[in-house]
């Protein structure tokens, strides 16, 4: 009862907020700034029940998160609680660097820049995924390198906090790889120089990995359908004697974070739709136009609330915005909440924005006949996975027989530096379909902060909590299952501060 009601407010502070008889320009609504400790009371005082054990002593730090504002408080928090600055490495992904991030972090805690790994080299024309393995594990054998020339009395171990399975997978690659399981040319061809790497840099890093002992977090649904879905990745932990700390199937994570993402996906849609720079922003829809919502989980819920109510989003009647998710539970939700459902098999409806939120490949090739002309691809997920853009790519480029076109300027545009571009293609019957922001997540712009950093308070102690645990946790060699849940004490915890808190948030 107690979870239903804390969701119950949060829905209703996020309708408040996005019920404003106007439109709230971004900047103003969302102030770009890094955030220290003293501005979120449930890490606080988290940390300051462990800063005198100093857990994080003797510990490298390896941050494969989307570094935002957001975690400026989490980085500080790991000092005090025993890490140095010279041990805490930056591994973000090439959509969400940003430089205020870390001038900040180096300004106020003395990170050396060398400990931030840029990603520059992307290009939206490379596959993502197989970029971003590789991305990793280019980054990974630098870490290596730079802690084995470090003059200690012995090697730290290494606490990993991931977003989305890239450690866990990388590792699988790295054993794969060394066990001629997996061709290194095939992962190394069509990507940037910059980003090679030896098969006898591979032997390095796993030679340094099983010198140490490594502590996992992972704090995203995604990285754990990794390790359920891909068997190499068990195994490689088990090979490591890793286990991996589980954030998110924890109660207050998958209860209490959902609103705040939810959030910053509403912030940035109206971004889009009002403050963005040509390259990104799109034209808010006309009386006819026709809206498909993809995924009706707590931020899908959001969305079809927010564009089917008065607030600068409110632009579609009701019957203009069909429902599609797989689930039968948020089928009846959906319908439950007077909204209509999709089939596409029964259906010819059409539509002008597709908007994915299902947190998988929501719209494959295969629906290309469900656009109308002049028609946006809107990803608001977790990674750059709703939409096949970068096989749209493919095709465009081979004149294969399925009618994908792209002219020379947007052709141009995929070796942009700038890799955060809207891309037109234009498919059949010469219609034109905008792929948002390359296919990648709204969420994730190249800007400091979606939504106030201060509201992820709940996110970050989680984080710290889970790290926490990890290295107060035994490693087993000879488990099977390397997941590990997070300690119940820390989730009852956290539901405490925030039912006695929640006026404040």
């Amino acid at each position: 009862m107690r979870s239903i009601n804390i969701r119950l407010y949060l829905t209703s502070k996020l309708v408040k907020l996005f019920h404003s008889s106007g439109h709230i320009p971004f900047e103003k609504r969302v102030p770009q700034k890094c955030i220290r400790l003293s501005n979120v009371p449930l890490l606080s005082s988290i940390v300051k029940s462990y800063s005198k054990m100093k857990p994080m002593k003797d510990y490298t730090i390896l941050n494969i998160q989307h570094e935002l504002g957001d975690i400026s408080a989490q980085v500080e928090a790991l000092i005090v609680l025993g890490a140095l600055p010279n041990d805490l490495y930056f591994l973000p992904p090439s959509y969400s660097h940003n430089k205020q991030f870390q001038l900040f972090i180096s300004k106020h805690f003395q990170v050396p820049n060398e400990n931030f790994f840029e990603s520059t080299s992307y290009r939206l024309r490379y596959n993502y995924d197989k970029y971003r393995l590789l991305n990793v594990i280019f980054h990974l054998n630098k870490m290596v390198q730079m802690e084995l020339l470090k003059k200690r009395n012995k090697e730290n171990n290494l606490l990993v906090l991931d977003d989305g399975g890239c450690f866990s997978e990388s590792l699988s690659i790295l054993f794969d790889i060394d066990g001629d399981k997996l061709n290194l040319d095939e992962l190394i061809s069509n990507v940037p120089l910059s980003l090679t790497i030896s098969k006898s840099d591979i032997k390095l890093i796993l030679s340094y990995f099983k010198s140490i002992e490594i502590r996992l977090v992972e704090q995203t649904s995604r990285g754990l359908f990794k390790y359920q879905d891909q068997i190499n990745i068990s195994s490689a932990l088990r090979k490591l004697g890793m286990s991996m700390i589980d954030v998110a199937s924890s109660q207050p994570k998958k209860i209490l974070e959902p609103s705040l993402i939810a959030e910053a996906s509403l912030n940035m849609l109206s971004y889009l739709f009002y403050d963005a720079p040509k390259n990104l922003k799109i034209p808010k829809p006309s009386k006819l136009d026709k809206c498909l919502l993809l995924g009706y989980g707590s931020i899908g819920q959001a969305i079809a609330y927010a564009l089917t109510h008065k607030g600068d989003l409110g632009m579609f009647a009701k019957d203009s915005v069909k429902i599609s998710d797989i689930d039968l539970d948020k089928q009846k939700l959906a319908e439950n909440d007077g909204f209509q459902l999709f089939d596409q098999w029964t259906s010819k409806d059409q539509f002008n924005y597709i908007i994915g939120c299902a947190g998988r490949c929501s719209f494959p090739i295969s629906c290309l006949s469900l656009v109308r002309n002049n028609s946006y691809l809107i990803s608001v997920s977790s990674a750059a996975i709703e939409f096949p853009f970068n096989e749209m790519i493919q095709y465009a480029l081979l004149n294969n027989d399925i009618k994908i076109n792209l002219s020379n300027t947007e052709i141009n545009r995929l070796d942009d530096k700038n890799i955060h571009q809207n891309i037109t293609f234009t498919i059949e019957n010469n219609k034109s379909l905008t792929v948002v922001n390359g296919g990648m997540p709204i969420t994730f712009l190249g800007i400091l902060n979606p939504a106030i950093p201060e509201k992820f308070d709940i996110t970050i102690s989680l984080m710290i909590a889970a790290s926490i645990q990890a290295t107060f946790t035994k490693q087993e060699k000879n488990q099977q299952n390397r997941i590990i849940p997070l300690d119940s004490n820390y989730s009852e915890f956290i539901f405490d501060w925030f039912n006695n808190n929640k006026h404040n948030t």
